[in-house]
Order: C-alpha cells, then sequence, then structure tokens
C-alpha cells in the first residue's frame, strides 16, 4: 500500500502508519523548512511537493 502525507510535519505519523500497516511514503506536502530537513533525513528520494494549495493534482502519484 502506497502512502500520500498531507501537511506532514516531521513524519511522526506517517512512521507509525509505515510500522504498523506496512506502507511505503510516495510523497509528502509540507512548507515548514526544518520539518522538511526532518522528512528529507527519515525519506531521502521521497518527493516533497510543497504547498498542498498549489500542486497540480493530476501530476502527482497516485497512492491508496
Amino acid at each position: 500500500m502506497r502512502l500520500g502525507s498531507l501537511c506532514t510535519g516531521y513524519g511522526g505519523l506517517d512512521m507509525a502508519v509505515e510500522h504498523h500497516y506496512g506502507t511505503t511514503t510516495a510523497w509528502h506536502a509540507e512548507i515548514d523548512k526544518d520539518c522538511s530537513e526532518v522528512l528529507d533525513h527519515h525519506w531521502p528520494g521521497v518527493p516533497n511537493l510543497g504547498d498542498l494549495t498549489t500542486i497540480d493534482w493530476d501530476q502527482v502519484e497516485p497512492v491508496d
């Protein structure tokens, strides 16, 4: 199962969901600079889509 995360913060909920349900994170949407650095550390290579109000959702990888 693939997870997309909106207003991700530092990713604590995403970590729990990945661990409990065995999902993988396809992308995040987070604008806070410090939180984004934490996300880059824990999920290298997973795109941060940034401001969710400016995302072209037709171009975003679908998730479950």
